[in-house]
């Protein structure tokens, strides 16, 4: 364990090598054999964080935005060897962001250009982002929209539980409690999120592109989790059916015939999307073959086949990533400059 750092503000040496500690693939194989309780804490942390984002501009095209222009700050700092915690960074009036490129952000995040220039002028209109002669800056009242206390709280909490399953392997050590790991994110808050951020954006972005919007994800996700969540409980009660890779466990929830769906007003309620908005995202779900409706107009997953291979292929590749973003996180926390 290294010496510890003070990381309010700090320059520290540059983290090299640390992926040849704990490997993805290793972390990946053993995640698969905890599919169950991993899957239900993942998808719990996913809504909730969804949700919350929501509803700070009721559009998740601006928040997704905002997000990109926030890493694009830590990645900044990490570029300048310069970390803060998240005392520090929230303690600023503004943060400057090196330059606004419209072209770019549309190609990373797959969003037309002119729906980038509008909600960019949202964001400007409402004093989120500044300008002051060429140079422009995330004003505090968008850092205080982007401070993620009950996102960490649970995140920290999926990562124990992650490190447990871990933890019976002799490459991997002791497990990590949640709130060494909830300090840890605090105290180290920048190259933290920017890890955070470097799986979840694209992850939102691959979502966005299949569906075409994320409003539609969230709805169709919605359903999707009911289906999910009482697959799981009968797994659970029957071990002889548990699902030995992601692959398997996807074609169940397919196969799974729940014993009840959910219908506009509750994903209206748990999403906080207005209910008009969600009939309207439920009738294109549903003549696209995503989802199907019973004589309850409640709503469960479709299956047309080649839609389900696309959103399988998106569902492992979050798989893989996500057991990536683990292996960096634990490498961190364990063997960096930043280690617990």
């Amino acid at each position: 364990m290294s010496n510890p750092v003070d990381i309010k503000i700090a320059h520290v040496n540059k983290i090299e090598n640390i992926s040849n500690s704990i490997d993805k693939d290793k972390v990946h194989e053993v995640f698969q054999r905890n599919i169950n309780e991993k899957l239900k804490s993942f998808y719990r942390l996913q809504q909730d964080w969804v949700n919350r984002a929501y509803k700070n501009f009721n559009d998740f095209d601006t928040y997704l935005i905002l997000m990109y222009l926030m890493n694009k700050v830590y990645i900044n700092y990490s570029d300048r060897f310069h970390y803060m915690s998240m005392e520090a960074f929230y303690s600023q009036d503004k943060v400057g962001i090196e330059k606004l490129n419209l072209i770019e952000i549309s190609k990373d995040l797959n969003i037309p250009k002119e729906t980038i220039r509008r909600k960019v002028n949202y964001l400007q209109q409402n004093e989120i982002i500044i300008r002051s002669g060429k140079s422009i800056f995330l004003h505090s009242k968008g850092l205080e929209i982007q401070k993620p206390m009950s996102t960490i709280e649970n995140l920290s909490g999926l990562l124990s539980k992650t490190s447990s399953y871990l933890s019976a392997e002799d490459w991997f050590g002791k497990s990590l409690d949640k709130e060494d790991i909830k300090k840890f994110i605090v105290e180290h808050f920048t190259v933290s999120w920017e890890y955070w951020y470097r799986f979840q954006i694209p992850y939102l972005v691959r979502h966005r592109t299949f569906f075409g919007d994320l409003e539609s994800w969230n709805v169709w996700g919605s359903i999707g989790l009911v289906q999910i969540r009482d697959l799981i409980t009968s797994i659970e009660s029957d071990v002889t059916r548990k699902p030995e890779t992601y692959g398997d466990f996807f074609l169940a929830t397919l196969k799974h015939k729940s014993k009840r769906g959910i219908n506009a007003s509750s994903i209206s309620d748990i999403s906080a999307i207005p209910r008009a908005t969600v009939i309207r995202k439920l009738k294109t779900l549903e003549k696209n073959k995503h989802i199907i409706r019973n004589k309850k107009l409640e709503y469960s997953i479709g299956n047309n086949k080649e839609h389900m291979k696309a959103i399988g292929e998106n569902y492992k590749t979050t798989q893989r990533a996500f057991s990536e973003y683990c292996a960096t996180m634990f490498n961190l926390m364990k063997f960096s400059k930043f280690s617990i």
